[in-house]
C-alpha cells in the first residue's frame, strides 16, 4: 500500500500546481480586467483622436489631389505650349550649330591661307627693307658725291677767279702754269 500514498502525494502535488497556475491566471485576468476597464474609460478619447486624424488625412489627401490636378494641368499646358516650339528651336539650334561649324572650318582654311599670304608678305617686306637700306646707302653715297662735286665746282670757280685773264692765244714761249693742289691753296 505504499504505492497508493505515493500516488496520492503526486496527485495532490499536481492538483496544487494546477491550482496555483489557475490562481495566477485568475490574478492576471483580474489585472487585465482592471486594464480593460481603464482602457474602456480612455477608449472614447482614443476614438476621437483617431477620428480627428482620419479627417486630417482626408483633408490632406483632398489638398494633395487638388495639387496633383493643378500640376497635371500645368504640365499639359506647358507641353501644349512648349513642345512644338522646342522641336522648332532644336531644329534652329541644329542649323545654327551646323552653320557655326561650317564657318569655323572655312575660317580655319582661310586662316591657313592668310597665314601663308602673311608669311609671303613678310618675306616681301623684309626684301623691300633690305632694298630700301641699300637705296638709302646709295643715296647717301650719291649725296656725298654731289657734295664733293659741288665743292670741286666751287674750288674751280675760286681758281678761275684768282687766275688773271689771258688772251685767247697764249704766247708761244710761255710755259703753262703749274696746277696747284686744292689742299695747298691759300685760305
Amino acid at each position: 500500500m505504499t504505492v497508493i500514498p505515493g500516488l496520492v502525494r503526486r496527485a495532490a502535488a499536481e492538483a496544487e500546481r494546477r491550482l496555483r497556475e489557475g490562481a495566477g491566471l485568475l490574478a492576471g485576468l483580474g489585472r487585465d480586467l482592471e486594464r480593460s476597464a481603464e482602457l474602456g474609460r480612455l477608449l472614447p478619447s482614443y476614438i476621437e483622436r483617431v477620428a480627428i486624424l482620419e479627417q486630417t488625412v482626408r483633408d490632406q489627401d483632398a489638398e494633395l489631389r487638388a495639387l496633383r490636378a493643378e500640376l497635371d494641368s500645368l504640365v499639359a499646358q506647358l507641353n501644349d505650349r512648349l513642345l512644338p516650339r522646342i522641336d522648332e528651336r532644336m531644329d534652329d539650334t541644329e542649323r545654327d550649330l551646323a552653320a557655326v561649324a561650317t564657318s569655323l572650318i572655312s575660317t580655319g582654311r582661310d586662316t591657313a591661307a592668310h597665314r601663308t599670304r602673311l608669311e609671303a608678305a613678310e618675306r616681301r617686306i623684309a626684301d623691300l627693307r633690305t632694298k630700301i637700306a641699300q637705296v638709302e646707302q646709295r643715296t647717301g653715297l650719291w649725296r656725298d658725291l654731289q657734295a664733293g662735286m659741288a665743292r670741286l665746282g666751287d674750288d674751280l670757280d675760286a681758281m678761275r677767279a684768282r687766275m688773271p685773264l689771258r688772251s685767247a692765244d697764249p704766247p708761244a714761249d710761255a710755259a703753262p702754269a703749274p696746277v696747284q693742289n686744292i689742299t695747298d691753296r691759300p685760305a
